[in-house]
Order: C-alpha cells, then sequence, then structure tokens
C-alpha cells in the first residue's frame, strides 16, 4: 500500500514541523478530503479587500411595460447612419475569426481625427475599460487616487480591486476644483470633465494650471467633453503625466456597443498595453467606432439638438424655483429643497420616469436627469412640477 505524500513528509520532518503539518492535515480533513469544497470555504478564499468593499451600482434597466429613461446618460437619438450600414456589412462569416487584438484601425482613425501618433491612443471596451487599465497601470496596495467630489462612483471599487486607497475631495463652491487637490501624497488624481454629476465644466485653464503644478498622474474623464465642445487631448503634448479618457456611449450613442478610447505618451501607452485583456474589443465593436469617428457632421448635429434641449430644460427647472448647476454634460443636476430628492425620485417612478438619485452626503439633495428628445422632457417637467406641488 503507498504512503500517502502527506504521511512521508510528516515522518521526515523534526518535531516542529510535524505539528505544523498535522495541522494542515486535520484543516483539509475537516473540510472533507477529497470532498466537494464548502460554499463557506470558497467565499473565505475570496481577497479580503474584495469582500470588504461595495460593487458599482448602476443606473436601474427595467423591463416591462414603457418607461421615460432618463437615469444613465444615454443618448435619446440614434447612432449615424454611417454605423448601421458598417454594422450590416460586418455581419457575416468572418465573425468566427478573433477580432484585431490591438484595434488597429480604430486607433489609426482617433489618432487621425485628435491629431496624435497612432502609439499614444488605446482602444477599450467602453470607457470604464480604459479606466480599469490605468488603475491595473498605475496604482497598487497604498497608492492614493485622489478625486474631487462628488465625482463617477466606479472610481471607488477601481481603487478598492488594486487594493489602493480611496480619497475624495470635496469640490469648492460652484463645484470648482479644490484648491488643495495635489496635496494629498496622490499617485494618481482623476478628474471628470464635464463633472458628473453635476455637469460642470473645468476650464481648460484650469486645468493647465493643476498640471503646471502636480507630481501625480493626471486623469482627465472626457466622458461628456462632446457636448462641452472642448476636451485637453491637445495638451499631451505638453504634459507627459496627462491620460485623457473618452467613451462612445453618450455623444456617439453607441452605449450598447461598449467603446472607449484612452490617450498618453506613447512611453506611456506601451506599459498600459501590458495590462489590457487580449480582445478587449469584438470586431464589430471595432467596425462601429471607426464609422462613429468618420461621420463627425452626424456628431454635431445630434450633439446641437442635445445642447438646445439642455439649455430649455435649465430654463424651465431655474424657473421652478430650482438650483440647477451649469450643465455641459448631456444631464441636469437639479437641486430639489426641503430635503425631498428621494421623496420626489419615488415619485416620478411611479409616473414611469427614470430619474438617477445618489445617496451620498454631497449628492443627496439633487437629481441626476438625463436630457432626452423635447417630447420626453416635456413630460418629466410637467410630472416633477406636480410631484415638487403635491409635498
Amino acid at each position: 500500500m503507498a504512503v500517502p505524500r502527506y504521511l512521508g513528509i510528516l515522518f521526515s520532518y523534526g518535531a516542529d514541523s510535524r505539528w505544523e503539518l498535522e495541522g494542515q492535515v486535520e484543516s483539509h480533513a475537516a473540510g472533507g478530503v477529497g470532498g466537494v469544497m464548502r460554499i463557506d470555504d470558497v467565499v473565505g478564499s475570496v481577497r479580503r479587500g474584495i469582500r470588504a468593499m461595495e460593487g458599482y451600482v448602476p443606473g436601474k434597466q427595467l423591463s416591462g411595460g414603457t418607461y421615460i429613461k432618463l437615469n444613465t446618460n444615454e443618448n435619446p437619438y440614434p447612432p449615424s447612419p454611417r454605423v448601421l450600414e458598417a454594422l450590416r456589412q460586418a455581419v457575416g462569416a468572418e465573425l468566427r475569426l478573433y477580432s484585431d487584438p490591438m484595434a488597429l484601425r480604430l486607433r489609426e482613425t482617433a489618432a487621425e481625427l485628435y491629431g496624435c501618433e497612432v502609439d499614444e491612443v488605446i482602444a477599450g471596451n467602453g470607457s470604464d475599460d480604459i479606466l480599469t487599465i490605468i488603475f491595473r497601470t498605475f496604482l497598487g496596495a497604498g497608492d492614493v487616487l485622489v478625486t474631487p467630489a462628488p465625482s463617477y462612483t466606479l472610481y471607488k471599487p477601481l481603487s478598492a480591486l488594486q487594493d489602493a486607497t480611496f480619497k475624495e475631495i470635496p469640490m469648492g463652491p460652484g463645484y470648482t476644483l479644490p484648491e488643495d487637490l495635489d496635496a494629498h501624497g496622490a499617485k494618481v488624481v482623476i478628474i471628470v470633465n464635464p463633472n458628473a454629476p453635476t455637469g460642470v465644466l473645468h476650464p481648460r485653464a484650469t486645468l493647465r494650471a493643476f498640471l503646471e503644478r502636480t507630481q501625480s498622474v493626471v486623469v482627465i474623464d472626457e466622458a461628456y467633453a462632446d457636448f462641452a465642445g472642448e476636451h485637453v487631448i491637445d495638451m499631451l503634448k505638453e504634459f507627459p503625466n496627462l491620460i485623457v479618457v473618452r467613451t462612445f456611449s453618450k455623444a456617439y450613442a453607441l452605449a450598447g456597443m461598449r467603446l472607449g478610447l484612452g490617450f498618453a505618451r506613447c512611453e506611456v501607452m506601451a506599459e498600459m498595453m501590458k495590462v489590457k485583456d487580449s480582445y478587449n474589443l469584438d470586431s464589430l465593436a471595432i467596425v462601429a467606432g471607426c464609422a462613429a469617428l468618420q461621420d463627425q457632421e452626424w456628431l454635431q448635429e445630434i450633439v446641437g439638438m442635445i445642447v438646445r434641449t439642455r439649455t430649455w430644460v435649465q430654463q424651465e427647472l431655474e424657473g421652478m424655483g430650482l438650483y440647477v448647476p451649469p450643465s455641459c454634460g448631456n444631464f441636469v443636476f437639479p437641486t430639489i429643497p426641503d430635503g425631498r430628492a428621494a421623496e420626489v425620485f419615488e415619485a416620478l417612478e411611479k409616473r414611469r420616469i427614470l430619474a438617477r438619485y445618489f445617496r451620498g452626503p454631497l449628492v443627496k439633495d439633487s437629481l441626476r436627469i438625463s436630457i432626452g428628445t423635447d417630447a420626453e422632457m416635456e413630460t418629466c417637467l410637467q410630472a416633477l412640477r406636480e410631484s415638487l406641488t403635491q409635498g
């Protein structure tokens, strides 16, 4: 009869080692040697930081019935017809093949549009993928990430995944950048611009002044930049510590395709390329992204429509006596008086209108309302008026 391996090891060790190994064997036996692992033991094997963290909570995606969906900042209008035609032509037998792991065609198209080098561009499965790549590249256990607050709520769980320290620094009056943003030992500072959820734009001059003095890696998340009419991708030439993140989910109306871009100096991008997933974009997404970038006329038309509606909605909300920060995104962020934001949020949902409510201390008195079509916004405004007067 063969002697079990652990017994052979046991007999060859001294007393101290024997007691240690016997404890290991006993522990394994308690879980059932050769048996099915208990679920408690499986969950207990999860990294401590993962068990302690809270995951990102996206906006509601409800099914059944008709809702006016103004809670996830989706575009109310369709993507470019050129995108749809390109997708139709791309659907065929070649889908059996892997996509280009480097998404070269999409990166070339983006580089040409934004006036940078191909090696300064990375493509991802939505801007969230680009953010994940950045966090993987720069943050490890104990490293500090700083962001002005309020901000995109995904940054906190992404930091936790890296065992990094997450710090939120409250913004100044009117949601301006904190003056001491670079005084917190940050390895990485991330600024969403225009800000989410407020929509406030941090001017280029303000960002430039910060870049000129900080020794941190600075990530500018430009998910909503197309609605603001300005960006900082051109500043890469001046600031080697700058990384810019863009998405196709908002202005390009491709939230369902999951497409994002990142821009950085080629030396930085070479490091980021090491940690991206191998085939992080499918073939159809690459086709859609190229076609979208090549139809800037459609983009400007759609953006113009949304901006005009946003201006009208902001005026209507202010006419109700609500404070609304000046938005440069595709949403507005009215403050609901008398601590009634959660109540009004629920009242809108009962009327089958979805807005977004955040429970954090800096945002609990406001609702984020995406800009829909004019008809959708008229219905929303009327429901909001009625909800406010019924309190």
